[in-house]
């Protein structure tokens, strides 16, 4: 499996560090740990906007949604700013623990 460890500086003084992994030719996923739902929808905006060929293809799940036994990852919505994909991502989050 090609695997890649990295670190970006999503804000001043923000970091995150993190890997992304591609175990097949045409699937890859990137784990984010110990981030805020604010500090992944910097990421994932920035994902979707700026490096995903097709936006639609963003999709995310979380360490709760696994525990939950939650397999299927949610799409990123396809449009809006950071803002609104924070409150998709704690959606995600409150839908869980309800």
């Amino acid at each position: 499996m090609t695997v890649l460890d990295f670190e970006i500086e999503l804000a001043p003084d923000v970091w995150i560090d993190d890997t992304a992994a591609m175990p097949k030719p045409d699937y890859a996923y990137i784990t984010l740990t110990d981030v805020t739902a604010g500090e992944a929808a910097v990421f994932a905006t920035w994902l979707r906007d700026s490096f995903a060929p097709a936006p639609q293809l963003v999709r995310f799940a979380s360490s709760l949604a696994m525990a939950n036994g939650a397999e299927t990852p949610w799409p990123l919505p396809a449009e809006g700013d950071t803002a609104e994909i924070e409150d998709a991502l704690r959606e995600h989050l409150d839908c869980l623990t309800q």
